[in-house]
């Protein structure tokens, strides 16, 4: 299956090529603010509007002709897509409107295929107006891929990274007939129906203190002094670390369950509903489960398998898996499901991604009915010979 995969690397610029990537940078977050300021201005009809393109930019700005124009060509689609959508009556959640961009904040600019090259063997990738860099390649990207274009960002520790992105024939995975439903929860991460438990690491509350310590010190530098700046650079890369371990420990767990399961089943929470509650709120953005459930989607995909998410309102945690019964007085300190009907008493988490394996198990036979029933409608109204090639 033909897919988008993008490859990410880190670069090490030499001091000329990053004056020249800062300048990129810089340009392409003036044309997007000069754009911004203009969609914003109400005092302006949108038919009496100009928006002025790179091509008038580097006519009028001489230091925007230092910089690749494909760069600026590049962010002015992104705002033309960006204006589609804004006007779109069909979207079903409407877009704000945009905002500035800041040079205190992760800086990136993108280049389309043939503005960049990859180079393995000497260890670097050119870069239009820039030249080339020094990369490393800790995984290889396979040959025949189609490069579509390359991502150059600068985080806030300094670091430069740039993401290839690419068409790649992605193989799926070996069929193992095995199928989980799984509970995420606070004190552990995943309760699956199996009987295994993944603990939650809560990365962010292990690193709190060290974060509260760094931003105390913060607080006491001079603005503008050097002392401050570092600290903030060690805020910084605090943030990252911690990022990189919980981005770590979800793609360790979302690839082992598409590698050893064929249906998964999970629940459609309303995550950014959940995290309004301020008691819950840290907790629920420390485990990220929106990110664990998009790689799931997005893996399941590549390779093969089936996710089915069950409705929010789905009461796993009130019915028993044996009989059906439901307990609706059931508390969230109860950890213990009773069934009263049957006598079951099982873990109340355990007992609950029983319920959703068994929930999407049905789910998924329902829509495979209704495909087939759609399939089969198609090829009694097609002739002869084209239903003979949907059966």
């Amino acid at each position: 299956m033909v897919q988008q995969k993008s490859y990410k690397f880190r670069i090490y610029p030499n001091k000329t090529q990053e004056v020249l990537l800062n300048k990129t940078f810089g340009c392409v977050r003036y044309a997007w603010n000069s754009w911004v300021s203009l969609f914003n201005n109400k005092e302006v009809e949108n038919k009496d509007k100009h928006y002025n393109t790179p091509k008038e930019f580097r006519q009028v700005l001489n230091w925007m002709q230092e910089i690749s124009s494909a760069s600026l060509q590049q962010k002015e689609r992104d705002f033309i897509s960006f204006k589609k959508q804004f006007f779109n009556k069909k979207r079903k959640k409407r877009l704000g409107s945009p905002s500035f961009k800041s040079k205190h904040k992760r800086q990136s600019y993108r280049l389309t295929n043939r503005r960049f090259a990859v180079l393995y063997e000497e260890k670097q990738i050119r870069l239009e107006k820039i030249g080339r860099v020094k990369a490393v390649f800790d995984r290889v990207i396979p040959e025949g891929v189609k490069f579509l274009n390359v991502t150059v960002s600068k985080d806030l520790c300094g670091s430069y990274f740039v993401s290839v992105l690419v068409e790649e024939n992605i193989v799926a995975k070996a069929k193992t007939n095995k199928e989980v439903g799984i509970d995420v929860g606070l004190k552990n991460f995943a309760i699956m129906s199996s009987g295994e438990i993944v603990a939650n690491p809560k990365f962010f509350r292990e690193n709190q203190s060290k974060l509260k310590r760094l931003q105390q010190h913060f607080s006491r530098k001079v603005k503008g002094s050097a002392r401050r700046s570092k600290t903030k650079l060690k805020i910084a890369k605090l943030h990252r670390t911690i990022g990189r371990q919980r981005d770590y420990f979800l793609h360790c767990l979302s690839t082992y369950l598409v590698t050893n399961f064929d249906m998964i089943g999970i629940e459609d929470l309303n995550v950014s509903g959940m995290i309004k509650n301020h008691k819950l709120a840290k907790s629920i953005a420390d485990a990220s489960w929106s990110k664990f459930f998009s790689q799931l989607t997005y893996k399941s995909s590549w390779y093969g398998k089936e996710l089915v998410k069950i409705g929010r309102f789905f009461p796993s945690s009130k019915t028993c898996t044996v009989c059906g019964w439901r307990k609706s007085d059931l508390k969230l300190s109860d950890r213990e499901f009773i069934c009263e009907c049957c006598g079951v008493a099982e873990d109340r988490d355990i007992n609950a991604s029983k319920n959703i394996l068994k929930e999407s198990v049905r789910v998924s036979t329902e829509l495979q009915t209704w495909r087939d029933r759609k399939t089969l409608s198609k090829a009694s109204t097609a002739s002869p010979c084209e239903a003979l090639k949907v059966l």
